[in-house]
């Protein structure tokens, strides 16, 4: 994988929910594969818990009208452009 790790922290209360941002995993720039996936445990994290997530996807969003970058048009050498 050559594109920036997308990631995001936050602090919530008992029960709060966490939105996992995705993107492509070789360009960053590719916009057709900007999303997010929320995700939390009803009953936690408690005070001596943590919550760890990883979220992964199989392709593009739906019906993607972002225009920008496309996957097809990454180049081997750079995955910025």
């Amino acid at each position: 994988a050559k594109a920036i790790v997308p990631s995001a922290k936050k602090v919530g209360a008992f029960g709060a929910r966490l939105d996992v941002p995705l993107g492509h995993i070789n360009a960053a720039y590719v916009r057709s594969h900007f999303d997010a996936m929320e995700v939390g445990i009803s009953d936690g994290p408690r005070p001596d818990e943590i919550l760890f997530c990883l979220a992964i996807t199989c392709g593009p969003r739906v019906h993607n009208r972002m225009g920008g970058l496309a996957a097809g048009d990454i180049k081997a050498w750079d995955g910025l452009r």
